[in-house]
């Protein structure tokens, strides 16, 4: 047993091989891998090897492609084979939302890369003679994906990793993971301890056991999955083709050949229940579960009545054993909430598919800080306390009981709702508030007139309307908008100006009340966040950020901090409620319920200071993200309904509405500011996304500086562009292919309508030659290609002028 190593992976099943083959890959030999048993013996070895293109995220496609293009190749990076079987799949669509979603993913497969068609029924049962097509109305067909031989594709990544310097220990059972004073890590075992500067907790099914060492709070659970594997067919023995694997929302269940006969795998929609709660006995080693066979009765029947060919066949054996899933059903992949390199490699439900694709953007941001991807989605801090072990237990199952789902844009379920609400919820449920979640918050998405519910759809949906009206009443009259969900902290201290002025990339406030847009980035230069700062006094600053980058943003802060420094850092994000109050009657309402001028004079744009509004000490801040007069007031939560109702009060007579996220969407577009996590990522600079005006190279030393420096140097890779689009009854989403003359030149990361405007707007990362003004485009938009241009500036007041009135 080695006592020193730059990694330590705890966990031999295919995530961690996975990252012990990438790492070795960029360039990091010194790697240990330790597993308490054999290799794959937790859940690797009895999976079912299922290796699908079809998925209707950008990023996780990328990752599922990349395992499709490694394991044909591994027989001859390792010399041994990993059963690869090219057959192909095809998704089955039963609903119109469903063909909406092909036509969507579809545009997916453009980006990655990968062949696919869509195909009628007629030609789904030519490319497979025995399905029942009864109710399928398209087939989402894949050419080359397929199936792999888990244990063997393991087996062959490990014997590469070995040959180029890895080590791997076998029969080696962790019992310790300890930080050390100097930022180092010892990870204790029954066979010696291992001194190293990174651990990586990729343990599959005992990820939370092994987490639970340093305290660690791991968000998934083990859920008991079944597939079953019948005696051999005369009818596919007499194949000379293998059978495409198909995935069925119908019967929820995946299909295939396997040898000469057949597998077939549900999720069962009801009944699905987690195993080991308590903890997987350290003693389990490649074994199986007692099959649960009466539960699936409902799946089975369906998959029979799909595939008739089932019932003439006898069963030869049943695996039933865990597979992990979390909240949201993405992997947990990158740095762990707290300390410093402490890295996260595990919750993937399909392991096999996703193993090679998490381990080598993994690696890549473990080596070079920075991934060919974005990893913000897979960013375990996307999860806080507030999803506690219930919470977790009963999102996960959801996520089980829906993997073959059609999950429509804006859709959220009734799980585990309300972890987090302001103290505004009961008030605007009552006004008709749509809510949606994000990091745990209920955040109103429009307000539904006589208490409607939405029809999520691809295209624009019965919310269309009541948008557009809460928009327009922005820009005409006044809105105020519940932003509590917003992440907010305090830092303050000797050193608090030193700590930001090295963190972000912008200069800080000069002057007490001033107000910053500043963002983090990493060492290379990748945009990690984006923070609003305002100087309250000297050493004296208040922090607001998006709800979904709390956890990071609390890391990153406090990480930041040096030895010897003297800074606090407060997380207020529950303490504190905010209230959007905009629109070009804002300064009129707000000013009834206080005695501070609110005149530009006395209070200009991108200033903030402690005000007393309607009898309440609070913060009000003169910013805003609607492209209108507008300000931001952050209220004691115990406080904010009280604020709210004078609010609500005072703006009666001159037409005051509440507004959601989708009418803040629609506002935020038409004035051209970028949102974090679509046009500003960790895929992407400042310079690339238009930032420059953000980024002070000349004002010393910060996180990031010098890889800008180079980049201005090289010059940028794609550059973010705002179109108009004639989009018909669908806006973009995100992650739409764009055209130049039948050339794929870029990619949209978001869009949606401008109701001022009245245009269908985006933002694209395109080629940079092709990032100029009148440029004409084709933005592909549920499979249909739309024609777009570029656009010079904000097609709403490009001046500033309604800002700083």
């Amino acid at each position: 047993m080695r006592e020193q190593a730059r990694v330590v992976i705890v966990g031999g099943g295919m995530m961690g091989i996975g990252l012990l083959y990438h790492l070795v890959e960029e360039g990091w030999s010194d790697v240990t891998l330790v597993e308490k048993g054999e290799l794959t013996s937790g859940s690797t070895w009895h999976a079912a090897g299922q290796c699908p293109h079809f998925i209707g995220h950008l990023g996780m496609a990328r990752i599922h492609f990349y395992a499709t293009r490694l394991y044909p190749r591994l027989e001859q990076l390792a010399g041994q084979s990993a059963g690869w079987h090219g057959c192909g799949g095809i998704r089955l669509a039963t609903t119109e939302d469903e063909v909406d979603w092909f036509r969507q993913v579809l545009g997916l497969a453009r980006l990655v890369g990968y062949e696919a068609q869509l195909i009628s029924p007629e030609e789904i049962r030519r490319l497979h003679p025995f399905l029942d097509t009864t109710g399928v109305k398209l087939g989402f067909l894949t050419l080359e994906d397929g199936h792999v031989d888990p244990a063997g594709a393991a087996f062959a990544l490990a014997a590469a990793a070995r040959r180029r310097g890895a080590t791997i220990a076998t029969r080696t059972r962790v019992t310790a993971i300890e930080p050390l004073p100097s930022g180092e890590w010892r990870v204790v075992t029954d066979r010696g301890q291992v001194r190293c500067e990174h651990v990586v907790n990729a343990a599959g099914s005992y990820a939370p056991q092994v987490g639970a060492f340093t305290g660690l709070r791991v968000p998934c659970v083990n859920m008991l999955h079944h597939y079953l594997v019948t005696e051999p067919l005369p009818e596919i023995a007499a194949r000379e083709r293998e059978l495409p694997v198909v995935r069925d929302p119908w019967s929820h269940a995946y299909l295939r050949q396997e040898q000469k006969g057949l597998l077939v795998g549900p999720y069962e929609r009801e009944g699905a229940r987690t195993v080991f709660d308590a903890g997987v006995p350290w003693e389990f080693e490649s074994e199986l579960l007692p099959p649960e066979l009466d539960r699936l009765t409902g799946c089975l029947e369906r998959a029979t009545a799909r595939l008739p060919l089932l019932a003439k066949a006898g069963i030869r054996r049943i695996v039933s054993g865990a597979i992990t899933h979390t909240p949201d059903g993405f992997p947990l992949l990158g740095p762990a909430p707290g300390p410093r390199n402490y890295w996260m490699a595990c919750g993937s439900s399909i392991g096999i598919a996703q193993g090679p694709g998490c381990g080598r953007f993994l690696a890549q941001l473990m080596v070079h800080g920075e991934a060919e991807i974005s990893m913000l989605d897979f960013d375990p801090r996307r999860f806080g306390d507030w999803y506690d072990g219930e919470c977790v237990r009963r999102l996960a199952i959801h996520d089980y009981q829906h993997m073959y789902v059609c999950r429509r844009p804006g859709e959220y379920f009734d799980v585990a709702r309300n972890r987090r609400t302001s103290a505004l919820h009961a008030r605007l449920a009552a006004r008709g508030a749509v809510w949606g979640v994000v990091a745990g918050w209920e955040r109103p998405k429009w307000f539904a007139p006589a208490a409607g519910e939405e029809r999520y759809a691809f295209r624009r949906s019965n919310a269309f309307d009541a948008v557009g009206r809460e928009a327009l009443a922005v820009r005409e009259r006044a809105g105020v908008m519940d932003l509590s969900s917003f992440a907010k902290f305090r830092v303050r201290g000797r050193d608090a100006a030193a700590l930001l002025d090295r963190l972000v990339a912008n200069r800080l406030p000069r002057r007490d009340g001033g107000i910053v847009l500043a963002h983090f980035l990493s060492e290379a230069g990748r945009i990690l966040g984006e923070v609003t700062i305002t100087r309250l006094g000297p050493e004296d600053f208040y922090l607001a950020s998006g709800a979904a980058s709390e956890v990071r943003d609390f890391d990153r802060l406090r990480q930041g901090i040096g030895a010897g420094e003297q800074v606090a850092v407060e997380n207020l994000s529950e303490s504190l409620g905010m209230l959007v109050v905009a629109g070009p009657r804002s300064r009129e309402l707000l000013a009834r319920l206080t005695r501070t001028s609110l005149a530009t004079a006395d209070f200009p744009w991108r200033t903030g200071r402690e005000i007393e509004l309607a009898g309440v000490r609070l913060l009000m801040l003169r910013i805003g993200y609607t492209g209108e007069l507008g300000y931001e007031l952050h209220v004691p939560m115990a406080d904010l309904g009280r604020v709210y109702d004078a609010v609500r009060e005072a703006g009666e007579r001159l037409g005051l509405v509440d507004f959601g996220s989708y009418a803040l969407n629609s506002l935020r577009l038409e004035k051209a500011y970028r949102g974090f996590g679509q046009e500003l990522s960790d895929e992407v600079t400042l310079l690339e996304a238009g930032m420059e005006r953000f980024l002070a190279l000349d004002k010393g030393e910060f996180v990031g500086r010098t890889a800008c420096l180079r980049a201005r140097e090289r010059g940028p890779r794609s550059v973010l562009a705002y179109l108009e689009v004639d989009a018909g009854d669908a806006d973009c989403l995100g992650s739409e292919p764009v055209f130049a003359r039948e050339r794929l030149v870029g990619v949209t990361t978001s869009g949606g309508y401008g109701y001022a405007s009245r245009k269908s707007l985006a933002f694209a990362y395109l080629e940079p030659a092709l990032a100029v003004p009148g440029t004409p485009l084709a933005v592909e938009i549920l499979g249909e290609r739309r024609s777009a241009r570029v656009l010079a500036e904000p097609v709403w007041d490009p001046r500033n002028a309604r800002l700083r009135a």
